[in-house]
């Protein structure tokens, strides 16, 4: 054998091992991808809630503040039609805040 051969196979080697090794990699590479994608996708869920949930609470404070405001006009001696007028509500949801302030009362006396 001519030592141009041996080079040659010599460098078909490397190029096979080089290639065994980057096929590896790659294998591993796209592991490493397919998990970092579904932990994209699990925060992107997450912050699809949290942005729903900072939604939410923001009724929530606001329905506070308007039965606050409905309870406290209320011990001012205001009328529930006065309430309603005042504060740009129908009468009906009036009526219900101070049912279920009455309710939350109750059973805080129990």
């Amino acid at each position: 054998m001519e030592p141009l051969d041996l080079i040659v196979l010599g460098l078909v080697g490397v190029l096979t091992i080089i290639l065994l090794i980057l096929a590896t990699k790659n294998k591993n590479l796209a592991k490493e991808n397919a998990l970092l994608r579904n932990i994209v996708e699990v925060k992107d869920k997450t912050i699809e809630n949290l942005e729903s949930h900072r939604v939410l609470i923001k009724d929530v404070i606001e329905n506070l503040s308007e039965s606050d405001r409905v309870m406290q006009m209320l011990a001012e001696g205001e009328t529930k039609e006065e309430i309603a007028r005042v504060l740009q509500m129908p009468l009906d949801k009036v009526e219900m805040i101070i049912k279920f302030d009455r309710i939350k009362k109750g059973q805080q006396g129990v």
